[in-house]
């Protein structure tokens, strides 16, 4: 899960989902060596670039990826739907998202028509699309979509995969967004308990939704349970970093944020001063 900052989780959304772009490439039958080299090459650089977060560059590289493409390949063919999706991610990290959007659309209509409509490939779609409504906060549009690709990865990979970790922990920003803390809850627990099983109890991974969780816990006044995850996030970081690292700052502002708001002045200055002192240090 991101950290309760949803400035900085918009502005790092858009490039963190290469993921899923790469389960996509190889899907497509591909007719001959030559076509199938020019069109991978093309989209394996526009995906490198978006990971680089090149994007001006990448997008010329999928535009380019997508004109093979349709230029190749039958209409219809999944090696187009690959090329769409990835432009589309190209393009809504530019806000261009009246472009981006019939993109997400025709390569969904391709992947349902070719494999059916509980394939992932339909999941991930539903779930880039839902990203683009989600920084427009077209919250009615999102959610469903993200609810769509959560069922289709649950019944495609099962529970504990970190697909469905991603979209349970989306769909837990999308109300984390709305201010409805009491409904993100249920599925940043959920996404939590899964990665507690999947990675082990003191993996660093876990502190960040430790903290993100005591956030909202305290949001909505379970002060004991918020207080309870800061501490095991602090551990943690602690154990995997030292006691010096700048995350372990960013633990101990929250914290002084929640003993602050209970009442607790003394030790929220404290724990001020803690985090002010490492990033002092941690800059020299």
């Amino acid at each position: 899960m991101v950290m309760v900052v949803n400035s900085m989780k918009r502005l790092c959304l858009c490039g963190a989902k290469a993921f899923f772009v790469l389960t996509l490439f190889g899907a497509c039958a591909l007719p001959a060596y030559t076509q199938e080299n020019s069109w991978k090459e093309l989209n394996d650089k526009a995906t490198s670039l978006l990971q680089k977060k090149r994007y001006a560059d990448g997008i010329k590289a999928g535009e380019e990826a997508l004109k093979v493409a349709e230029n190749t390949f039958p209409p219809g063919n999944t090696c187009i739907a690959d090329s769409m999706n990835l432009l589309g991610i190209l393009y809504r990290t530019y806000g261009r998202y009246d472009e981006a959007g019939p993109l997400f659309n025709q390569a969904l209509n391709i992947y349902k028509e070719s494999s059916g409509a509980n394939h992932p490939n339909v999941a991930n779609v539903l779930h880039e699309l839902a990203e683009m409504f989600l920084l427009q906060d077209k919250y009615a549009e999102a959610e469903p979509l993200y609810k769509q690709s959560l069922v289709i990865y649950e019944n495609a990979f099962g529970p504990d995969h970190s697909s469905v970790v991603d979209a349970l922990n989306r769909l837990g920003d999308l109300y984390q967004d709305q201010k409805k803390y009491a409904e993100a809850i249920p599925f940043y627990k959920r996404a939590l308990a899964i990665e507690e099983k999947t990675l082990g109890s003191d993996h660093p991974d876990l502190a960040s939704s430790m903290n993100n969780l005591a956030t909202l816990y305290y949001y909505e006044g379970e002060n004991t349970m918020a207080e309870s995850l800061y501490k095991k996030a602090l551990k943690i970081y602690k154990k995997e970093y030292g006691k010096d690292h700048p995350l372990i700052a960013t633990i101990l502002e929250k914290m002084a944020e929640f003993y602050e708001g209970t009442g607790r002045k003394n030790k929220a200055k404290q724990l001020t001063q803690r985090a002010k002192k490492i990033y002092s240090n941690y800059q020299r």
